[in-house]
């Protein structure tokens, strides 16, 4: 076992930070085009519309800059918000500040995917216990990096996962990935070394022990095995052959996004894990700086952090 300075505030910068660094080509799902445009440093490319013409791809972050997070970053620093200084996961108040937020009005400007348009739907009609849609995709993770470091020492651990994933998600299969990774991240945070976390939380899942199984060390090859858009049984079972395969949080990094698809989803599971297991200081220092608002971040991970002491 290995202990790292602060892995907790480590663990959601990383998942920030590799939000951030994904960005710029955030759903191409064509690796070629990834590779022509980002080389072999594809993270924070520029955002760019002309990358997604003639592929298969989605340009869904118009409304965005150069260093933003994505719509999955964003989720994720408002359950940080929510959650300082609560004892326990507060439905009614996450889900008030996520329509101020993401709702008409609100002070995010950018893509509105399917969950949050559902939830968002739902809380305007006062159809708020719970709140979540029948939706099986990466968004279902969001908000756990947030949860498991404020709450992964508490009794009712799993109580408090499967209450906020249902603010936004009623689902089983959202449920099943999404209490394997709160344990798997918790494990991590815990002091486990990652490689020996994700052995045991792959057990829990065939998609995940095949992840972990298969020969090849090429994670971009692998996603057309897994495929590389936003379903959770696709993304999961990438994330762990990507983190079983890197070294560095920085090899995840770059190993996500050139592999395409939904690579800002995978992020959140990607980079708080690779933040756990590395920690703040081997994120790079350039790709912290080049993360908007990245000193606020870094100062509500702390506090958030210091609060589940």
């Amino acid at each position: 076992m290995t202990t790292l300075p602060n892995p907790d505030a480590s663990a959601l910068m990383g998942a920030l930070v590799g939000d951030a660094a994904a960005l710029g080509l955030h759903w191409i799902y064509d690796p070629a085009r990834i590779a022509n445009v980002g080389g072999a440093a594809p993270a924070f490319t520029p955002l760019d519309p002309a990358n997604y013409t003639d592929v298969m791809a989605f340009f869904a972050h118009s409304a965005r800059k150069d260093g933003d997070l994505s719509q999955y970053g964003e989720t994720l620093v408002l359950a940080m918000r929510s959650v300082q200084d609560r004892k326990a996961f507060d439905m009614q108040a996450y889900q008030t500040a996520y329509a101020a937020h993401f709702g008409a009005g609100g002070s995010y400007h950018g893509y509105i995917d399917r969950p949050t348009r559902g939830t968002l739907a739902n809380l305007a009609a006062e159809r708020i216990d719970p709140s979540g849609v029948d939706d099986d995709q990466l968004p279902a993770l969001s908000t756990l990096p947030a949860i498991i470091a404020r709450y992964r020492k508490a009794p009712d651990f799993h109580a408090q996962i499967e209450c906020a994933l249902a603010v936004t998600h009623v689902n089983a299969a959202a449920y099943h990935y999404a209490l394997i990774f709160a344990d798997l991240l918790a494990d991590v945070l815990s002091g486990t070394a990652l490689p020996t976390a994700l052995e045991t939380a792959a057990k829990r899942e065939p998609l995940l022990q095949a992840a972990l199984a298969q020969k090849s060390v090429d994670s971009t090859a692998y996603g057309e095995v897994t495929g590389r858009a936003c379903h959770l049984h696709q993304g999961l079972p990438l994330a762990f052959h990507i983190l079983a395969r890197t070294g560095s949080f920085s090899q995840a990094i770059t190993a996500n996004i050139q592999a395409g698809g939904d690579s800002c989803g995978r992020a959140i599971a990607i980079g708080s894990l690779a933040g756990a297991a590395y920690g703040v200081q081997n994120i790079p220092l350039d790709w912290i700086l080049a993360t908007n608002d990245a000193k606020d971040h870094w100062s509500l991970a702390q506090n958030l952090s210091h609060s589940s002491e």
